[in-house]
């Protein structure tokens, strides 16, 4: 089950790293796009996959930090 978890999110994470890492005014901007698309159907089969304990930690943990980034840019209190 492990590896049916680290597969996508490696795939997601590496397409993450290549569409970040690709120049957008040059010939080698071609992958960003299709790296975009691969990791987010990684992402899809992640989530699809995952156990419904490790859905609840990835949403608290954004919820969380989303809510102290937020903070900080709106000055919500």
């Amino acid at each position: 089950m492990i590896a049916t978890c680290l597969i996508p999110l490696t795939v997601c994470l590496i397409a993450g790293w290549v569409t970040a890492g690709t120049d957008d005014r040059t010939l080698d901007g071609i992958p960003a796009p299709i790296a975009a698309i691969i990791g987010v159907c990684s992402l899809i089969w992640f989530v699809a996959v995952c156990p419904w304990p490790v859905e609840l930690a990835l949403v608290l943990a954004v919820l969380v930090w989303g809510r102290a980034y937020l903070k900080d840019i709106l000055n919500v209190s």
